[in-house]
């Protein structure tokens, strides 16, 4: 038996309180900053609808907005939460600190205008100052860090978007207020997840990791009478080396714990390749935790690796036993470590952990593992309970005088639900006659509400033994690797790329909108929204990202305005433009579509009770009813919000049999997917092993070509679902930098997809790729591709059919086709696609000609 602390429930509301910060006060108090969603009238729980609605507008209503509270702890009782800012607002996180007399700083990040700033206000005497704006440039300014250094100075540490990249920056207290902006980092790359920590002896200690060479690498510098040190690499391999935590303990050492994955982070893994990294897990390559401790100068090591505790390999000779949501050989994996030294000085670590593999309504459950290190080991680790969350979810760990503990956390409950069988297991008990367990009534509108808990961990434990640390080798930092620097040449000659079409200048932006993360239900191996970001700002150089999510978290509210504010927050200036986006996943044949808005604030599309259409393949086209309500009705969503949609995995049971078609709504489709196969035609390269269909699941109905046979006007995007990375790209030509230019390009099909970072530029005379038009003589067809790798084939497609085919070799192909069979008064359509040497795919979308003689 393990002893567990006591957890105790402080703020309960039908808002989702979350992001909680928390400082200890020299009285003793405790302190806690934290944020409070209102949610949209009649919006707060997902649920379908019996019969389409006649106005669409109540699905685009403003919802109640953010406020930031705070609540303290004094003399063993909670006072009632005081609102530090007003309702209504937009904020991304929160940081606390009590300086040297007393009085509570409280800051946070704030969208004004469409730019984010951090805020500051203070209050003392039980009285609040007026709020403090502590930036103004135009880059966004978040993830704040607050501490007290043993002079009573509050300091704050921040990430700071700068021109292209992002910056970290750290203020300290002069006075009552905070003195000038400090550059801490501002290397090539983007710099993230600051942490900070004050030590005994008047430093402070400010991490964070950095992509300047192509990975991430964890730094580190300390601040000592009134100046900066310089950086110290702490962990600069090829691995995935992120999210720092910081603490000092008595003796001055400097304690750093930080996220570890393996080498090609972000790097090419899919179905027709695996030799890059997830974004976050998979069989024998999950995310681990290291530590690591700074002292006199030299970085050493606990004796122990704190993961030999975590996963104990199995004895010599022993069965590998497979357990409930992972393979067996693997480990569990544990991300987002939290350190904290109490009063005696024993450190303490927790890590986000899904030992049991559990899921829940909410998705995957995640919960808080605490271990603290004795003298050559790690204790046995022991579960929090009530920290039930998302994995991008840290606890404040609180040192008490005495040595006590203290934590606090936000939790969802997700896990309650996660211990009742799921509502097809529900059906199938109901079917067999036998009485399935009553789920627990929840306290609010929606199962799962964010509330906050504190648990008292109840210690009276020993002064600590002194730790046993192991020097670490030094060794020479790691450059960028040649596929790195061949990456960065390749995606540079992307980006400078221009043409011209309709004589105005356009130029690619390379992208996506189906990548999924840990919010969807089924995204336990996706990784957090952070990392989708760092993926698409670092991993994939993209320009534009949509996150694929399942309906942005189950079509729950909050999920959905976490997802819509991280999309503007990571809005950087023209350098990246994300869209507002979800996958809405139905039966076949509606099939899974996902759907893009240049504009932010509409909420996701309840599905439609019986209206979804029944599967009858095997029926003639002749009895199969013409259309399915639940499609209609998302057209018509789409035509009331200017939105769009692609049908994703067309030629499988997620598809469709492509009897309802969007027109404009639906301009576009996932000719390619990273995660699967290419749903072009079957005969087309990716899509076939040997001469079969692909895979269980196929719906040869729902092939693209099928579709262009019907005469669907649909361009070729290419996009990654969940766990593919770096093969899969939607390239679409803007004539400038914006949403909207991005939405009107795909409106217009001006997009191609591909596999790699290659450039496809095909035209029929004044005409782009995508477009429909007439012609008075046979068209003649102009290809230019450039590539990574020289190509293999180079084919010209007409109405499903090779017509022309070239095997240059090169990486740049340039040619000209005549068409010399087109029938005067018929409409075919035409596309290019090329094969390079390496497999790596490129697809032009159509062009729809109509030959019209004179």
């Amino acid at each position: 038996a393990n002893r567990i602390p006591t957890p105790t429930l402080f703020v309960s509301a039908p808002t989702e309180d979350d992001y909680p910060s928390a400082a200890l006060a020299p009285d003793g108090s405790i302190c806690v900053a934290y944020t409070a969603f209102t949610h949209g009238e009649g919006f707060d729980g997902w649920r379908r609808i019996k019969k389409p609605p006649k106005d669409f507008s109540p699905i685009g209503k403003p919802t109640g907005g953010d406020q930031v509270f705070l609540a303290r702890l004094a003399n063993g009782a909670w006072s009632k939460p005081e609102p530090v800012t007003q309702a209504g607002q937009d904020v991304f996180g929160t940081a606390i600190a009590v300086d040297g007399s007393g009085q509570t700083w409280a800051f946070w990040s704030q969208n004004v205008g469409g730019n984010w700033d951090l805020y500051c206000r203070t209050l003392r005497d039980g009285t609040w100052a007026a709020p403090v704006r502590l930036t103004t440039d135009p880059g966004a300014d978040i993830y704040p860090a607050a501490t007290t250094d043993s002079e009573g100075k509050v300091w704050l540490a921040w990430m700071a978007f700068r021109g292209e990249c992002s910056d970290i920056l750290a203020m300290r207290q002069a006075g009552e207020t905070l003195g000038e902006a400090m550059i801490v980092c501002n290397a090539p790359q983007n710099q993230w997840n600051p942490a900070i920590a004050a030590g005994p002896a008047g430093e402070v200690a400010i991490a964070w990791d950095t992509y300047q060479k192509g990975d991430y690498d964890v730094y580190c510098r300390i601040w000592k009478r009134g100046a900066f040190g310089g950086p110290i690499p702490v962990s600069t391999s090829l691995r995935f080396e992120a999210r720092p935590s910081l603490t000092y303990d008595k003796a001055g050492r400097l304690w750093i714990a930080h996220e570890d994955s393996p080498e090609g982070w972000g790097k090419d893994w899919g179905w027709a390749e695996k030799t890059g990294t997830r974004l976050y897990m998979g069989t024998k390559m999950n995310r681990e935790v290291k530590v690591k401790v700074l002292a006199d100068g030299k970085l050493m090591k606990p004796a122990q690796d704190v993961i030999e505790m975590l996963a104990p390999k199995p004895p010599p000779g022993a069965k590998g036993q497979k357990r409930k949501g992972r393979r067996r050989g693997s480990k569990p994996p544990f991300a987002a470590p939290i350190l904290k030294a109490d009063a005696n000085g024993r450190v303490w670590l927790g890590v986000r952990s899904r030992r049991d593999g559990s899921y829940s309504g909410a998705g995957t459950v995640w919960l808080e593992e605490m271990t603290f290190y004795d003298g050559d080991h790690w204790a046995q680790y022991f579960s929090v309970p009530e920290t039930d969350n998302l994995l991008d979810n840290r606890p404040c760990l609180i040192a008490m005088p005495g040595g006590n503990l203290l934590m606090v956390n936000s939790s969802d409950r997700r896990n309650v639900l996660a211990s009742f069988p799921p509502w097809w297991a529900v059906k199938q008990m109901k079917k067999e006659g036998k009485k399935p367990p009553r789920r627990p009534r929840p306290k609010w509108a929606s199962p799962f509400n964010n509330e906050l808990f504190v648990h008292d961990f109840n210690l009276s434990l020993d002064a600590p033994p002194e730790p046993k640390l192991e020097p670490i080798a030094a060794g020479p930092i790691p450059k960028p690797t040649a596929d790195t620097l061949r990456e960065w040449e390749d995606v540079k000659r992307v980006r400078a790329y221009r043409t011209k079409i309709a004589g105005k200048d356009a130029r690619i932006f390379r992208g996506e909108f189906h990548r999924h993360t840990e919010i969807s239900s089924d995204g336990g191996g996706d990784g957090t929204l952070q990392d989708m970001w760092r993926y698409a700002l670092d991993a994939a150089s993209m320009d534009w990202i949509g996150n694929g999510d399942h309906d942005n978290g189950g079509g729950r509210e909050y999920p959905w305005w976490i997802t819509q504010k991280t999309t503007d927050v990571f809005h950087i200036g023209d350098t990246f433009v994300p869209m507002f986006s979800y996958e809405r996943s139905c039966n076949y044949p509606d099939g899974h579509r996902n759907v893009v808005f240049a504009k932010r604030g509409v909420r996701t599309l309840p599905r439609l009770k019986g209206g979804m259409g029944k599967d009858m393949d095997d029926q003639p086209e002749t009895v199969r009813p013409p259309h399915t309500p639940d499609s209609l009705m998302l057209f018509n969503y789409l035509r009331f919000f200017d939105g769009v949609c692609a049908s994703h995995t067309s030629a499988t049971d997620m598809g469709t049999d492509w009897r309802d078609w969007g027109a404009s709504k639906e301009p576009l489709v996932e000719i390619y997917q990273g995660d699967r196969r290419n749903y072009e035609m079957p005969s087309a390269p990716r899509a076939v092993a040997g001469d079969k269909l692909p895979g269980k699941g196929c719906r040869p109905r729902g092939f693209v070509v099928n579709a262009l046979k019907k005469g669907y006007r649909l361009a070729f995007e290419a996009s990654s679902d969940h766990l593919s990375v770096h093969m899969s790209y939607c390239n679409v030509f803007v004539e400038e930098p914006t949403r909207e230019a991005i939405l009107t390009a795909m409106k217009r099909r001006h997009v191609y997809g591909s596999t790699d970072n290659i450039i496809a530029d095909v035209r029929c005379g004044e005409h782009f790729m995508g477009d429909e038009f007439s012609v008075s003589e046979p068209p003649t067809l102009h290809a230019k591709l450039i590539g990574t790798q020289p190509f293999a084939k180079v084919h010209v497609i007409k109405d499903g059919e090779y017509v022309h085919t070239i095997e240059p070799m090169t990486a740049e192909v340039e040619f000209t086709w005549a068409e010399k069979n087109a029938k005067p008064g018929v409409t075919s359509y035409y596309y290019v696609r090329g094969e390079q040497t390496d497999g790596e795919l490129v697809w032009a979308s159509p062009m729809w000609i109509k030959y019209e003689p004179r």
